[in-house]
């Protein structure tokens, strides 16, 4: 290796870890120009590549350097992580093996062989591999939090927590430890502890973008009258619904507050214009007018919420009452239970972390299918977003002719308002549409994957957030085939009792 190509290296890992990326590219490509079969230059291309989610490239990169460097057994490892990245966790597995072999006292393939397990589903098996790496890198503080992850899958709550203990006592500077303990903390209700390792989102492996940093944050509700203050919404659509109920409390303490939504939701959340100026995401706005600003999702802690503080005074959102109307001649006189479903909660291209996790919360139309099979009840299709809805009208017929379709009225959040308030019951897997139904206050069963999400707490059929609620959670990972069937035995039930009024 010549020496340019040397310092271009060393200098590409410093811009890797400072998470420049793209300077990082640019001098990697510079070097494999200089050196085209480079081994080390092509596996770092591919981890750059990797870093900015581009895991096909990432691929190729790998795949060059391990034919020019077969028993490189890094390189293997590094394959093994992207095959889990792009869901071939077969193949994954497969490299990883074979990292194992090339180099058996290299800790990382061994936490990252149980990684793809934990995907795999697979966690007990995943713990051997986790105590494996320790046992080679005892000071390996990403095992101990991933072997953490793990046994709060297996519902081993205390034994999660000692080891995300664990990993931040050797490095207090591994943020992702602090935002898994979160994850253990939240739903097990300890929320004065979780909302504070929450704020770990902001500089954890995959960071959410902090804005506005050019304001103070808030910290305090004390002292608020007259204080002209920016929040706004910085994750999903159904964490806006869900923590928008924040926005009335901060006016209530006399609080002048502009609230930047998605454009999604700015018609639905216009009930909220009394407390604040609803502003949409990506309009202009002047810093320099506000005191303070806060993310939604920092509310809680600035209020010091805990489980008996939950504000859940539904509903805190209203409806377009001259569309409700509409819905209703369009629902006709039917006297059967009406009933909405939502089985899909699409993909989050701008989240790649989640992709998989919006995989197992969403379930296949052939299953959700089954609850045709309940009497007394019309099922509204509330589904929107492809592939559900190109599935759905390609196969409507052969697996659910009586459903009634109304996705295509549905042109905004504000319809589907609308359409819900006609409605008897809304039965949703986790998405925005079961946030709006609570936030409605409308009767709402939500579908849970075994990993469920921390906002619906451990072991709850209800939800504190939101009383409209009962939740029906899957005990065994990637089952919904009992959840429908304990929802059918409720169903039957409520279309019974409704049948009598």
């Amino acid at each position: 290796m010549s020496l340019e190509v040397q310092i271009l290296l060393r200098n590409s890992l410093e811009h890797i870890q400072a998470k420049e990326y793209g300077i990082a590219r640019e001098l990697l490509l510079k070097a494999q120009s200089l050196e085209p079969v480079n081994p080390d230059v092509l596996r770092f291309l591919s981890v750059v590549a990797a870093l900015q989610y581009d895991y096909e490239n990432a691929l190729i990169f790998i795949d060059h350097c391990i034919v020019i460097a077969p028993s490189n057994g890094i390189a293997h490892s590094n394959r093994g992580n992207i095959l889990k990245e792009l869901g071939k966790y077969e193949e994954a597995l497969i490299a990883l093996d074979r990292a194992i072999e090339l180099a058996p006292d290299y800790a990382e393939a061994y936490n990252n062989k149980g990684n793809v397990l934990q995907e795999m589903r697979r966690y007990q098996e995943s713990l051997a591999l986790y105590d494996k790496a320790i046992s080679l890198q005892p000071n390996y503080a990403e095992a101990y939090s991933n072997k953490g992850n793990a046994l709060e899958l297996l519902r081993q709550h205390n034994q999660a927590i000692w080891h995300y203990e664990q990993a931040i006592a050797i490095n207090p500077r591994y943020v992702d430890a602090y935002w898994h303990k979160a994850m253990t903390e939240l739903p097990g209700g300890n929320f004065l502890a979780g909302w504070q390792n929450y704020e770990a989102r902001w500089f954890k492996t995959h960071p959410l973008q902090f804005r506005y940093s050019g304001i103070a944050r808030l910290q305090s509700i004390t002292d608020l009258a007259g204080k002209k203050i920016l929040i706004w919404a910085e994750q999903g659509l159904g964490d806006t619904l869900q923590f928008s109920r924040y926005i009335q409390m901060l006016s209530s303490f006399g609080a002048q507050v502009t609230f930047v939504v998605p454009k999604a939701l700015r018609k639905v959340l216009n009930a909220l214009s009394q407390f604040c100026t609803l502003i949409s995401d990506g309009e202009e706005i002047d810093e320099s007018q506000f005191e303070f600003q806060s993310p939604l999702l920092s509310l809680p802690l600035v209020f010091g919420t805990t489980l008996e503080t939950i504000p859940a005074q539904i509903p805190y959102l209203d409806f377009d009452h001259d569309k409700k109307n509409l819905f209703a001649r369009e629902l006709g006189t039917s006297q059967k239970l009406k009933v909405g479903v939502i089985w899909n909660g699409g993909f989050r291209a701008d989240s790649p972390e989640l992709w998989a996790i919006n995989k197992r919360r969403n379930i296949e139309l052939d299953v959700i299918c089954r609850l045709k099979d309940v009497s007394g009840v019309d099922f509204y299709s509330l589904q929107k977003g492809n592939p559900a809805e190109s599935e759905l009208r390609a196969r409507k017929e052969e697996l659910w002719p009586d459903l009634i379709n109304y996705a295509h009225l549905l042109n905004d959040f504000s319809d589907t308002a609308a359409l819900m308030e006609c409605l008897d019951l809304i039965i949703s897997v986790d998405t925005s549409s079961a946030h709006l139904a609570g936030a409605l206050g409308r009767p709402v069963w939500i579908l849970n994957r075994y990993d469920s999400c921390w906002r619906w707490l451990r072991g709850r059929s209800d939800s504190p957030w939101y009383p409209t609620a009962k939740i029906y959670q899957q005990n065994t990972p990637g089952d919904w085939i009992g959840v429908i069937e304990d929802v059918k035995v409720d169903l039957a039930s409520l279309a019974a009792a409704h049948s009598k009024r």
